[in-house]
């Protein structure tokens, strides 16, 4: 965390450098570290999916679950990802669409869910 809290603060004081006389380059740079950050992370990320799969395979009813819940937050991660980019490219309108296009996305996602949980309180009254 460390060296992630350095790139950032160096990162940050060189963006608002450049902000006042390169914007461009400035966005550039944001966008550079944000990957960065990004792709340091996936194998942290990789370790917490190998985790959960794990625990899911050991009970075999909750693994479709699970799976769900974990394309899910792979999602929402991302879009999060995206839309700050877009904030900061000054897109805010492209950052208000990705963000309505994920939650639709992860409502489409879901719905199988909604069915299970459906059929299991009718199941239950009768």
């Amino acid at each position: 965390m460390i060296k992630i809290s350095g790139i950032v603060i160096i990162s940050l004081l060189l963006i608002i450098f450049l902000k006042e006389s390169k914007r461009e380059f400035a966005f550039i740079l944001s966008l550079a570290v944000s990957v960065i950050l990004f792709v340091a992370l996936i194998n942290d990320f990789q370790g917490i999916i190998s985790a959960i799969s794990n625990l899911s395979n050991s009970v075999e009813n909750i693994s479709n679950y699970i799976s769900l819940l974990v394309k899910i937050l792979c999602i929402s991660l991302l879009s999060q990802f995206v839309i700050d980019l877009c904030r900061d490219a000054g897109e805010n309108a492209l950052a208000s669409q990705t963000e309505i296009a994920s939650k639709i996305l992860i409502l489409v996602m879901t719905l199988p869910l909604f069915e299970s949980v459906i059929e299991i309180i009718t199941g239950l009254l009768k």
